[in-house]
């Protein structure tokens, strides 16, 4: 009877084991939680505009209108392969107008000069555009460096700007990535980000601060 008890105790004892060891398995965390313990992207890109759900940038069409573009949504968070993302949305009531902008960054061998290489890209209509950092194009002499430019009489330093693409066709979904060559230019600065787009047309929207 003793010799009984005791194997049901040993058996019993294992079971238990095996148990918590499945439970411990099954309740393992997401790998995403293990990345980093901040989501929040630094550097170029989370500075770019000082960009705030809320904000309000005055802007004027060439023709003449005034309109704003107000942030709509900012969005930090880390995906299931340890990439994070900010995503900014700006969009006016009327004309209407949609600014997306979005950038990611590995949080692995993160450094200072990641912060500074950091690109944005940008999606204005059809148009598509990749923007890095002025302060890396001023110091490898880059030509898209602009010193200093006046945007509806006020003058602005440290300016980059950038060439378009476009996509074939008007987009319907987020799966249509081919792009081609286009005349479109962006214009930006890291303090206020989007000073100006110029479109194909001729046509153009830039940043109106001449009266703040």
């Amino acid at each position: 009877m003793m010799k009984f008890c005791t194997k049901s105790l040993l058996l019993l004892n294992f079971s238990l084991a095996f148990l918590c060891a499945c439970g411990e398995v099954t309740t393992t965390e997401p790998n995403y939680y293990k990345c980093s313990d901040n989501s929040k992207i630094s550097g170029f890109a989370a500075e770019f505009g000082n960009y705030k759900v809320g904000k309000t940038i005055p802007y004027k069409h060439s023709d003449g209108y005034l309109f704003s573009l107000a942030v709509i949504d900012r969005d930090n968070y880390i995906d299931e392969v340890c990439y994070k993302h900010l995503n900014t949305i700006l969009e006016s009531a009327y004309p209407i107008y949609s600014v997306s902008l979005s950038t990611e960054t590995t949080t692995f061998y993160y450094n200072e000069q990641d912060k500074l290489n950091q690109t944005i890209t940008v999606e204005f209509g059809q148009y598509v555009f990749s923007l890095k950092n002025p302060e890396t194009l001023k110091n490898t002499h880059d030509s898209s460096y602009i010193e200093k430019m006046e945007v509806n009489g006020v003058t602005y330093t440290d300016v980059a700007v950038v060439d378009g693409r476009k996509y074939e066709q008007p987009r319907k979904s987020e799966y249509q990535t081919k792009t081609v060559e286009s005349d479109a230019k962006l214009y930006y600065q890291t303090k206020k980000g989007i000073l100006k787009i110029e479109m194909e047309d001729g046509s153009y929207i830039a940043i109106n601060e001449e009266d703040d």
